[in-house]
């Protein structure tokens, strides 16, 4: 059996059903793209765990293919070696294969990912330019500022997930674009990204009152809707975001940002990293803890300059 056929049964006989349909894009594009080009003619039999090891090898240095053979993250070489050390598991247990030639093969170290939040004037700036608008829709750049939540949780949100009265949220879905069978483009809604990510966020008094304005003007069951009252799409409502940095006059980052800037203010008001990590619904505070640590010296700093000199 060549690699290209135990992957396709794997993927398509397997594992499939037990995956999100987003996890199966990227498994198959990793696959197609990737993996058979250089692995999917030879026998599984025939590899071994140095043939593994080169093949990762070669695709982080020069398995980038959209700038035409450049550098590959460490995280898709990572993705790639899951892909094949649960595919060969797979042949282990059907007993086509005696041992998996990805045992014992390391991970690559990934980079840490840079963080960048807007400042407080920046904040400023978006905020006074949301105030400014008569446009409902920038109402959701607002949540995400004042709860943390990522862009495709926000475009999820339904009025049947907020509690208006105790002033929380639920967020139990996420919205996200990718192929159907055909190959054409949709929106999918789907579970969150991961179990803690499915979790409750109170809101600021102050953004309650907000949404109980909202509602009253909603012309559909979604928090935040398309001028036609129908659900909007990522990339309509990135574009929305864009125009609005663009009129606020601050600096060019992507949506995510809003996020990082949430739990950027969050730290510097005090908020302790447990709390953060529930409402930000990342798995563990360790996780919250790495990657707002620059957050943290700041606050740290701040601190350290308010003991009073007793000498």
């Amino acid at each position: 059996m060549t690699t290209q056929t135990l992957l396709t049964e794997w993927l398509e006989t397997y594992e499939k059903e037990h995956i999100k349909s987003r996890t199966y894009s990227r498994y198959q594009g990793l696959i197609t793209a990737h993996i058979n080009p250089t692995l999917g003619g030879q026998n599984i039999e025939d590899l071994s765990r140095r043939d593994i090891q080169d093949f990762l090898s070669q695709q982080k240095a020069e398995g980038n293919i959209r700038s035409g053979g450049g550098k590959l993250s460490a995280t898709s070489a990572n993705l790639m070696l899951t892909v094949l050390n649960l595919a060969f598991e797979y042949a282990c247990d059907m007993d086509l294969l005696s041992q998996n030639p990805c045992e014992r093969i390391r991970r690559s170290r990934e980079d840490a990912k840079k963080v960048e939040a807007f400042t407080k004037d920046e904040q400023r700036k978006i905020e006074k330019a949301i105030m400014a608008s008569d446009d409902p829709r920038l109402f959701g750049i607002l949540l995400c500022l004042y709860t943390g939540v990522r862009i495709g949780e926000l475009l999820g949100l339904e009025w049947g997930d907020v509690d208006l009265q105790r002033g929380f949220i639920t967020i139990n879905k996420t919205v996200y674009r990718d192929k159907d069978e055909s190959g054409e483009w949709q929106l999918i809604v789907d579970k969150p990204k991961t179990a803690s990510s499915d979790r409750i966020i109170p809101l600021p008094t102050y953004i309650t009152q907000m949404m109980i304005a909202q509602k009253e003007t909603a012309r559909s069951d979604y928090v935040i809707e398309n001028k036609k009252g129908e659900r909007m799409s990522i990339r309509s409502y990135q574009y929305i975001f864009e125009k609005l940095t663009e009129k606020a006059g601050v600096r060019k980052l992507n949506f995510h940002a809003l996020r990082h800037t949430f739990a950027t203010r969050a730290i510097e008001c005090g908020m302790d990293i447990k709390t953060l990590s529930e409402i930000m619904g990342h798995k563990n505070a360790s996780i919250t803890l790495n990657r707002y640590a620059h957050s943290m010296m700041d606050t740290k700093i701040e601190m350290m300059n308010r003991l009073p000199k007793n000498f």
